[in-house]
């Protein structure tokens, strides 16, 4: 009965120490990925003041295009797309992104967008899709029309240090962004990544370059955009979320003629909402990836190790009765018989 229990306890030990190395080696691993329910939440960056262009209407109504000076608030939405997800690979979200940008002190809308984009779960990159598209005024959004690359929204499932790509809005495409340190950030470890984006022309639409010359750069005949910007961004390793943001982005109108025009101007980051809805997320998800991965998978192989242990020492040990004698223990003296 001794070695049966042994035998039964051993067992137990060997199926709890491969169910800790499953756990933390192939169960958990394999589940690092954004859910495809995930609902993020909304993202707010904002600036108490910013220099920016404004088209208003005169009270004649006559169109007016000014710069002024204000704090902004932008406002970045996510939808996920379940429906278009199902019919990918299984390893893909489909999110539908809105922005709006408004004047704190007004309430006026100066821009907005809609973007969708599809996201790989782990590497949380931007993967080829035909339905990718983005436009930046009340317009449809036209399949194609954008080629989305790089980290967008999300960092990967164990994040590195190191330079990853980022996509910039402005220029539609990735630039580099590099590892800086391993900080402490809104309540939880993190590593600092550092975007410089150098002095560059941009492109914009004829219509809007000629509107801006023709209200900022009277007698200018042509003219470009310049545009510059540094972005720095805190990311929660283990789960890739994004849990500080800021942005410095400048833009000038340079006319043929005259003198350079800024048109933006600002110092972009989360605000106190956003922190602590990204903040908690992130830690959320951290905690449960250390329960599962480290914690539970720790618990059961010292279960299993002790079972094992035990389990040898019960099968191995004397019967009931016990089969020899102790050491040292002297054979009893035989009476003889007369």
């Amino acid at each position: 009965m001794r070695r049966i229990t042994g035998a039964a306890v051993f067992g137990l030990g060997i199926v709890c120490l491969l169910f800790a190395m499953a756990l933390a080696w192939v169960i958990v691993p394999s589940q690092r990925k954004v859910p495809l329910d995930l609902v993020p939440p909304d993202v707010a960056v904002e600036t108490a003041n910013a220099s920016f262009v404004q088209a208003k209407a005169l009270p004649n109504g006559t169109p007016q295009v000014v710069v002024e000076n204000a704090g902004l608030r932008s406002v970045t939405g996510i939808k996920p797309d379940f429906q278009a997800a199902a019919g990918l690979d299984g390893e893909t979200l489909v999110w539908n992104v809105y922005h709006a940008t408004n004047r704190i002190d007004t309430g006026e809308i100066i821009n907005s967008a809609e973007s969708r984009v599809a996201l790989d779960r782990r590497s949380g990159e931007a993967v080829p899709w035909e339905g990718q598209c983005h436009v930046e005024v009340q317009a449809p959004c036209t399949p194609g029309n954008v080629a989305f690359a790089g980290q967008l929204y999300l960092f990967p499932f164990g994040t590195e240090k190191r330079t990853y790509q980022y996509w910039d809005s402005t220029l539609g495409r990735v630039l580099p962004i590099e590892y800086q340190a391993e900080v402490e950030y809104n309540g939880l470890p993190a590593y600092r990544f550092l975007q410089r984006v150098p002095e560059q022309r941009v492109e914009m639409s004829p219509d809007s370059l000629g509107a801006l010359l023709a209200f900022l750069a009277p007698g200018a005949t042509s003219g470009t955009i310049s545009y510059r910007a540094t972005r720095t961004l805190w990311v929660e390793p283990q789960t890739g979320a994004i849990i500080g943001y800021l942005e410095q982005q400048h833009r000038e109108l340079v006319p043929d003629i005259g003198e350079r025009v800024v048109i933006f101007d600002a110092d972009l980051r989360y605000d106190q909402a956003t922190m602590k809805a990204v903040g908690e997320q992130a830690a959320n998800g951290r905690d449960q990836l250390n329960l599962l991965g480290k914690w539970v998978p720790a618990g059961l192989a010292v279960l299993g190790l002790a079972g094992i242990v035990a389990g040898l020492l019960l099968a191995s040990g004397p019967g009931r009765r016990g089969g020899h004698r102790a050491a040292g223990v002297p054979e009893p003296v035989r009476t003889p018989v007369p």
